[in-house]
């Protein structure tokens, strides 16, 4: 009996040995992470990168002086090992973390970080990005190998979060002759292969001065799939062919979450999309017209037969998790109030609104269904009403947004905005300020100028907040928009993957995902 059982504790252990042997086998940096893009990167350059896929892929291979803490927007230092700030909020002194090189063998040094700030500040006239980041900056010093001091023009509270955004604030290489094509960070991967429009290829960067975060687990190499059809993409996730969809359409939410092999991850991101109105129209110049608009959009059929469900009432220019922050008033659809401003407009059934909407063709993350599934939706809210008449032009996203940036002849218009950096003022001034290059409504109010620039500064959260309050009274009054419900955004994952973290604005860090149990072996 005494052999039986030690024959049987000493099979266990082997099992147990066998099971951790595979286990470590498959997560030792052995494998590959296959990723389902829904279009490829354009420019891994971060002072020009605009899009979302960019950016994912950009997330692996930079890093800046600060860094999004796993899921949040809370940041913390990165290649910075801590920093100082004045009293005055325009003096920030950054002490570096030492032995870290770039991916290309160039140290990352107190002249690096002077190489990029200088190239973010020329690029700032030409480059969104880059201004965000290093528009503000009005001095950098090295105070020695390891230490730099930045002095800013005027005090911004987003300072330290902008730093931490891989578009404009990420470290790149002094010594890369193409970022554009080429990109070399100091992050945990780095780039060995860009086939355009079908793959982007990453294998792990074995000098990571991070690299104890992981104890050695994690994947070998991340291969990007560019697949534009969302059939194929959840089918290669069937197949175990890819890992992660970074797209899921509302149509396959149910289907897929009902999937043992499936794990949905659920984002409430920090986006809006709005009907615009091109104040300076003929048709739209009249205020009590476009609120109008606002009052008979019926967000709730919206939701139920655009969005299938997966979607959550809009409550003015600001994102749900924001809104909470802020606490604006918004305008409820109201169908007796909309149609008596239209009537004392001198609007009627035989004489009614006519509108012509320009719409984006492409899904968008605001947008999952595309811009023709949304523009039946808005005909069928708007034209019931019997007041309004309302031609729809669908255009690629890019004709588009080009015929906007060059003041082309539009009355209304379908577009969206997802924060760049968690912040309510990035969801306001860029679209709002009568001065912004993105202000597509022509919208002109003095007051919400000054108030803008009053928030930026304004160091007091409550004080803040009470000016972004008022903002968005005046622009209830003013309605340079109708702001559409705000989407819930999926990833689809194979369940046997853990580690995996995104933030509200879409940025995700990929060097922690590991298998949570060995792949089933037939």
């Amino acid at each position: 009996m005494k052999n039986r059982r030690s024959y049987l504790w000493l099979g266990a252990v082997v099992a147990i040995l066998l099971f951790l042997s595979a286990y470590l086998l498959v997560n030792a940096r052995s494998s590959t992470l296959a990723y389902a893009l829904s279009d490829d990167a354009v420019n891994m350059d971060p002072l020009e990168a605009t899009d979302i896929n960019s950016w994912n892929v950009m997330s692996q291979i930079y890093e800046g002086l600060m860094k999004f803490r796993p899921s949040s927007l809370e940041v913390e230092p990165c290649l910075a090992s801590y920093y100082e700030v004045s009293d005055d909020g325009l003096v920030f002194t950054f002490y570096l973390q030492k032995n870290v090189q770039f991916q290309d063998g160039a140290p990352f040094d107190a002249d690096a970080v002077i190489w990029n700030t200088r190239r973010g500040k020329e690029k700032a006239g030409t480059s969104y990005y880059a201004d965000l980041v290093w528009g503000n900056v009005k001095d950098v010093e090295k105070l020695g190998s390891y230490v730099v001091r930045f002095t800013l023009k005027e005090p911004r509270t987003d300072f330290l979060t902008n730093l931490a955004l891989p578009f404009g604030g990420s470290m790149a290489s002094p010594s890369a002759a193409d970022l554009k094509n080429n990109p070399i960070g100091t992050g945990p991967y780095k780039m060995t292969n860009w086939v355009r429009n079908k793959e982007i290829t990453l294998e792990y960067n074995s000098n990571w001065w991070q690299s104890k975060l992981t104890d050695g687990v994690g994947f070998k190499s991340v291969r990007y799939l560019v697949v534009d059809d969302a059939e194929e993409a959840v089918n290669l996730l069937r197949q175990g062919k890819a890992h992660i969809l970074s797209y899921v359409p509302p149509e396959l939410v149910e289907s897929l979450n009902a999937e043992a092999n499936v794990r949905l991850v659920e984002t409430q991101l920090l986006t809006t999309s709005f009907l615009g109105f091109n104040t300076k129209s003929a048709v739209l110049a009249d205020a009590k017209v476009r609120q109008s608009l606002v009052l008979l959009l019926d967000q709730d059929y919206l939701i139920k037969q655009v969005y299938k469900g997966f979607a959550l009432r809009s409550q003015g220019p600001l994102p749900p998790a924001l809104e909470k922050e802020i606490g604006c008033r918004y305008l409820s659809p109201n169908y007796e109030v909309g149609a008596r401003l239209l009537r004392e407009a001198g609007y009627s059934k035989e004489n009614p609104l006519s509108l012509t909407l320009e719409v984006p063709l492409e899904p968008r993350d605001y947008m999952p269904s595309g811009g023709v599934k949304l523009g039946e939706g808005l005909k069928e809210v708007y034209e019931r009403t019997g007041l309004v008449k309302v031609t729809f032009v669908y255009k690629p996203f890019e004709s588009l947004l080009n015929d906007l940036m060059e003041g082309k002849a539009t009355e209304a218009f379908v577009l969206g905005w997802s924060s760049d950096n968690g912040q309510a003022d990035n969801m306001l001034t860029p679209l709002f300020h009568s001065k912004s290059p993105l202000n597509f409504f022509k919208y002109e109010n003095s007051s919400v100028d000054e108030y803008l620039a009053a928030a930026q500064t304004e160091l007091d959260e409550n004080k803040r907040a009470e000016l972004y309050r008022e903002i968005c009274d005046m622009m209830l009054k003013d309605a340079p928009a109708a702001f559409l419900p705000t989407p819930t955004s999926y990833r689809a994952l194979d369940e046997r993957l853990k580690g995996y973290n995104i933030n509200p604005i879409n940025i995700e860090q990929l060097y922690d995902l590991r298998w949570e149990s060995p792949p089933f072996q037939g």
